[in-house]
């Protein structure tokens, strides 16, 4: 990891509730917009985050993180750039289940996860390592493109993770030990030794 002597600020959001409620649900590439709560979430965090200068602010192709981009963008002379490489992990045949029901659903693919998660491929899906694959090439240069300044990514909460975990040098089996709330910040400061994570799972 090499970057220029100023530092580079990285603000990772995760996305808002989405429309079909708070129940934990298997949501990777399915495409569902925020509920209204999930829209005041990211609304108050965009107050926040006002007075905070953004120079650059990217969305993966998916709809609740193009629209949580939206939100944050407002009175800004900033318009969200697409980057379909960073969209959410795809939990293929578990997509749109409820988390309460895979272990009757899908018992094997529970204990798969249990036993190593950043190893467990979902049915059809991907796992981690794939997920790295795709998103960390598109975050080394989009941290290239905007060295010295502040970019903002928003984002899906598997995704975060494994660029948390890429900043921090954590094992791969230990991001699922990184919360992401819907709504939240996390801030990375990209300096000349190493990155240093400044603000975790932020939700204002």
């Amino acid at each position: 990891m090499s970057f220029a002597t100023s530092v580079t600020n990285l603000l990772l959001i995760r996305h808002g509730q989405t429309a079909d409620g708070p129940a934990p649900r298997c949501h990777g590439w399915t495409d569902l917009p925020l509920s209204e709560e999930g829209v005041q979430q990211i609304e108050r965090l965009a107050q926040h985050l006002r007075e905070r200068r953004l120079d650059a602010l990217y969305a993966s192709d998916l709809i609740r993180s193009r629209h949580t981009a939206e939100i944050i963008a407002r009175g800004r002379d900033l318009r969200p750039a697409i980057q379909p490489e960073l969209r959410e992990i795809n939990f293929g045949d578990l997509e749109g289940c409820l988390v309460d029901e895979l272990p009757l659903r899908f018992p094997a693919t529970v204990a798969a996860w249990r036993a190593n998660p950043a190893a467990c491929r979902f049915p059809n899906g991907e796992n981690f390592q794939e997920v790295k694959q795709r998103v960390l090439p598109a975050v080394e240069r989009l941290l290239a493109r905007h060295a010295g300044r502040t970019v903002a990514l928003a984002l899906h909460s598997g995704v975060n993770r494994v660029i948390l975990g890429w900043a921090l040098g954590l094992p791969d089996e230990h991001l699922v030990r990184l919360e992401q709330d819907h709504g939240c910040l996390n801030i990375i400061a990209f300096g000349p030794l190493h990155p240093r994570l400044t603000l975790h799972n932020f939700l204002p």
